[in-house]
């Protein structure tokens, strides 16, 4: 049984993700997604805090933050990837972002073969060009079917993009930043402690946010003005942030690539159901199809792994600081 709590931890917290996911995607609904991200961080980070205050082990645990990964990993997780789900929740449906973003075991497989050397055969690469197909096909598929964004355009950088395609954009900028993430886990030394990093990347995170808010000189509602959505917004960062980072944080340092990845399949299937079970809606005509290359693509990456795919990296690890 000790062996399998890893496992059982990574499974907790994608369950947690899952379910996190519809519930930003109805805050989102109701004011900006930077509003939205920095409730969520900051409290996540409060939890924590309140945490310390009844927990001696996160007490210590504040006094010996590892900056130096600390911030870059706040940065990447939760920072860059849930401003990117925010924006994605914006423009893109619970259907179409959960999809979306479980390209993550795609990227992750392609990250493991590019920078830790480890060996994809070719049933693997056919396997991934059908999810990215698939994915393709769910992004595109959920633009044009999307009430909220069909024909809306938007313009950045002086340049008109359909609305859809930038929620989908968004959604796989979580699965790259969650994919990057997990590969810097992997490497991560196992003297770091988990409950100080994570602090530290919540701390970062949320200093992030607030760079972004005032950066953009978004406002964030009160109760008063958008009612029982504002701790919509809260549950979201409850729990989103901080129970989910630390399970897979204690988690992914001691599992493989293979069983991270059939986790990881658990958010889209959580996220769908549960946002049909809040009324957000499932899958529309052919993101059926789509949804369908994206499991056979990520069931094959499963199933169709070498062996020197499932060892332990042998990578440097990243030193204590």
């Amino acid at each position: 049984m000790r062996n399998n709590k890893p496992l059982f931890a990574m499974m907790a917290s994608m369950v947690a993700w899952g379910v996190g996911n519809p519930i930003g995607d109805i805050a989102v609904e109701h004011m900006s997604p930077i509003a939205v991200f920095v409730i969520e961080m900051v409290c996540g980070l409060l939890i924590l805090l309140i945490g310390a205050m009844f927990i001696p082990a996160l007490r210590r645990a504040i006094k010996h933050i590892p900056w130096r990964i600390a911030i870059p990993f706040g940065l990447l997780q939760p920072g860059f990837a849930y401003l990117s789900g925010n924006i994605g929740w914006q423009y893109g449906s619970v259907t179409t972002g959960a999809i979306l973003m479980s390209s993550e075991v795609i990227f992750l497989a392609l990250g493991g073969a590019i920078f830790l050397r480890e060996k994809l055969s070719l049933w693997a690469v056919i396997a991934l060009l059908v999810g990215v197909s698939g994915a393709i096909i769910v992004g595109i598929a959920g633009q044009a079917s999307n009430p909220e964004t069909a024909g809306v355009q938007l313009i950045i950088l002086g340049a008109s993009i359909p609305a859809g395609l930038v929620g989908a954009l968004a959604f796989l900028g979580v699965g790259l930043a969650g994919a990057i993430y997990g590969l810097l886990m992997r490497r991560l030394n196992s003297e770091v402690n988990i409950i100080s990093l994570t602090v530290g990347q919540m701390t970062s995170a949320s200093a992030f946010s607030i760079v972004m808010l005032v950066a953009t000189s978004t406002e964030i509602p009160t109760p008063v003005g958008i009612g029982n959505y504002f701790y919509v917004a809260v549950l979201a960062g409850i729990i989103g942030t901080s129970l989910p980072f630390l399970l897979f944080n204690y988690a992914a340092p001691k599992l493989t690539t293979k069983q991270t990845a059939i986790t990881l399949n658990l958010i889209p299937v959580v996220a769908i159901l549960f946002g049909a079970v809040l009324g957000r809606g499932l899958p529309i005509g052919t993101q059926y199809i789509g949804i369908g290359l994206v499991l056979i693509s990520l069931l094959a990456l499963e199933t169709g792994h070498d062996d020197d795919i499932d060892s332990k990296s042998a990578s440097p690890a990243f030193p204590q600081t």
